[in-house]
């Protein structure tokens, strides 16, 4: 019996500290351990069109992670199936491609209650280079759909292929679901 009275008030600290966010009205994202929420508009700027939250390391490893809400109807880019999210997740990739006209590896996601695909692309400026600070070697793109309505997009800058900062950002995004329109009382 001791120990549950002390392992309780431990576990309801964790499960608190892992609380979920809001993106948008519908949407409700949780961080994983060791990552915190911080406010996407730390360097000033406008206030963005779309509802977005940004992540970041709590221990100061460098990546970020920053997700929108956008919507899924936009006349002329309508997002509805696999094919029309790829192609709206290489429109997003694009700034961060070695060129223009660059075909980069596709990676479909496993999206609970949707799709998802994944782009990830290297600075060439920084391949094998020190990495100088406020910058990063890695930009995945990631953008899924979920219940065939909400449209997430996923940046997630880092620095090594496969690390624990790219594994724990996708999982963050992978976690976003959208909240029970009629929530139990």
């Amino acid at each position: 019996m001791k120990r549950l009275v002390v392992i309780l008030p431990l576990i309801c600290v964790a499960l608190l500290s892992l609380r979920a966010e809001s993106l948008g009205r519908n949407i409700e994202v949780t961080a994983v351990p060791g990552w915190r929420s911080v406010d996407p508009l730390d360097g000033g700027g406008e206030q963005p069109p779309f509802p977005v939250l940004k992540y970041e390391p709590t221990d100061g490893r460098n990546a970020a992670l920053l997700l929108s809400l956008i919507p899924a109807n936009v006349p002329g880019h309508e997002v509805t199936d696999l094919e029309s999210l790829k192609r709206f997740n290489l429109m997003a990739a694009r700034p961060y491609l070695p060129s223009p006209d660059a075909k980069p590896t596709v990676t479909e996601l496993k999206v609970r209650g949707g799709m998802g695909v994944l782009i990830t692309s290297v600075d060439p400026t920084l391949a094998g280079k020190p990495v100088p600070p406020n910058e990063y070697r890695i930009a995945s793109t990631a953008t899924i759909l979920l219940d065939g309505g909400y449209l997430i997009h996923a940046t997630l800058f880092h620095d090594e292929l496969d690390s624990a900062d790219f594994k724990e950002g996708i999982k963050i995004l992978l976690s976003a679901g959208a909240r029970a329109t009629n929530p139990p009382i």
